[in-house]
């Protein structure tokens, strides 16, 4: 019996260490492993359950998340982690559904699969707006839904911002499950725009779509804002309007600001100047809710009309607070 314990536990710890590095695929194959060993410890049922909602894996995860709380009923840690899942289960698949994406494929709708020396194959299409890559390769009718979410995040966030960009927008798709550990991709990124978009995802099957799509809306929003700002926004204006756009706060992100204010750790607007990379991972959690709380405000006092008129201000190289206070004639973030 010791023996198994202690096979258990070195899965359970390489587990651990897979998830550290968002290597969630290999964290829940360990998790799995060890299980068949011991099944009595009710943190790592938790812990097999938050690396399934990193893939976008809901239903996994709760069924996993319910026989912790067999285990062990009155844990706050799993009681939290349940509420905020679900939540994530409910938004994301609501949000494709509301899409109603076509399952009928274009006959005109041909995808190339380039090999190039690739240890994976990866799917190339061009379109009017985009063109996009993703690797490794994916169903054909995934690649469909992806670029009708691109077309639509094209619509949406432009009409919302007003602009639309005048070059094709090369965008990037990648499953981190097969990306190398030393990666240069940042291990806390899910995304990032330097010029061409970039979407991380990781998955042993094919991507979440609720999830891709925010994503896409996300780094789409900071393509339009480095556009319409001149590189001259905010980081905080530039990550809340991101986050803001990409999806509203949950519930669960609105009680960690609320908790963060009561222990006096809420950062002050000229804290979120400095890059978030600066950023302990919960500081930088904190951070960009904080972001997206301001921008919120910001929006619901003058609507995007406000938000554009901003960051053609900051285009010119007016200050943040000047071009604040010339849109709402008043320092609308102290009342």
């Amino acid at each position: 019996m010791r023996d198994l314990s202690a096979l258990a536990l070195s899965y359970f710890q390489q587990a651990a260490t897979c998830y550290q590095q968002a290597r969630y695929v290999e964290a829940i194959q360990h998790y799995l492993s060890g299980l068949k060993y011991d099944k009595s410890h009710y943190h790592v049922y938790a812990d097999l359950a938050k690396a399934y909602e990193m893939v976008g894996k809901w239903e996994q995860a709760l069924v996993y998340l319910d026989t912790a709380l067999k285990l062990c009923p009155t844990s706050t840690t799993v009681l939290r982690r349940k509420a905020r899942i679900s939540e994530e289960k409910d938004y994301y698949q609501h949000s494709i559904q509301e899409c109603s994406l076509s399952d009928t494929i274009p006959l005109n709708f041909t995808p190339k699969i380039q090999i190039d020396n690739q240890p994976q194959p990866k799917s190339e299409i061009k379109h009017k707006y985009f063109n996009l890559t993703v690797q490794p390769a994916v169903h054909p009718k995934t690649l469909w839904y992806i670029c009708q979410l691109i077309e639509m995040t094209y619509h949406d966030v432009g009409g919302k911002l007003n602009h639309y960009p005048d070059n094709i927008i090369p965008i990037s798709i990648t499953n981190t499950n097969d990306i190398p550990v030393d990666s240069q991709v940042p291990k806390w990124a899910s995304g990032f725009y330097d010029g061409q978009i970039h979407v991380n995802y990781c998955s042993d099957d094919e991507p979440e779509l609720g999830v891709l799509y925010t994503l896409i809306r996300h780094e789409w929003t900071h393509l339009l804002v480095n556009l319409l700002s001149q590189g001259n926004c905010p980081i905080w204006l530039n990550e809340g309007l991101a986050q803001i756009i990409a999806r509203p706060l949950l519930s669960y992100e609105k009680h960690a600001l609320v908790q963060a204010k009561k222990n006096n750790t809420l950062p002050i607007r000229s804290e979120l100047n400095q890059p978030f990379t600066s950023f302990s991972a919960s500081e930088r959690k904190i951070a960009y809710l904080q972001s997206a709380a301001i921008v919120d405000t910001l929006i619901n006092e003058g609507g995007f009309t406000s938000i554009r008129h901003i960051l053609s201000l900051l285009r010119t190289g007016t200050h943040i607070n000047s071009a604040l206070n010339q849109t709402y004639k008043r320092d609308v973030l102290q009342e």
